[in-house]
């Protein structure tokens, strides 16, 4: 852990648990943890930095981004109620503050039999004739079942 009065390589932090409201704060408004950097001049990676060495700076950062999520969601509410506001950019805000919640992205897993793995064959690397044996045996076992 980072010394509470230094920071990495020997330099004073910037770090103040003041910060922990202030973001909480700052983020209600919709902002990001970058843009929340840049208003305290310091850059993200000091962020990261700092919720790493201090957990109650971690706990406050995730409250924050709930707060800006929550703030985002709002926005979208006023389009749906009131055809207020840019629906696009109020989904964009979301996906990219509630991604677990807001995401397009959906996960597939495939497995063979079981749960097993599936049989592949390198067709490529397989001669004529062998590709000949192994489809009607295929077929064979296809017609067995």
């Amino acid at each position: 852990m980072t010394d509470p009065v230094k920071g990495r390589g020997g330099r004073p932090t910037k770090y103040d648990p003041e910060f922990c409201e202030r973001a909480i704060a700052f983020m209600a408004d919709g902002y990001s943890i970058t843009a929340f950097a840049g208003s305290i001049q310091v850059s993200r990676q000091t962020i990261y930095q700092w919720a790493e060495d201090h957990p109650e700076f971690s706990d406050a950062l995730n409250v924050a981004r709930s707060a800006a999520a929550l703030w985002w969601e709002n926005r979208l509410r006023d389009v749906a109620e009131k055809n207020e506001g840019n629906a696009t950019a109020a989904i964009f805000g979301l996906k990219n503050r509630a991604a677990d919640e807001w995401r397009d992205k959906q996960s597939h897993e495939h497995s063979g039999p079981d749960g097993g793995a599936i049989e592949t064959v390198d067709w490529s690397r397989v001669d004529t004739e062998t590709m000949r044996k192994l489809m009607a045996a295929r077929k064979s076992e296809a017609q067995s079942e």
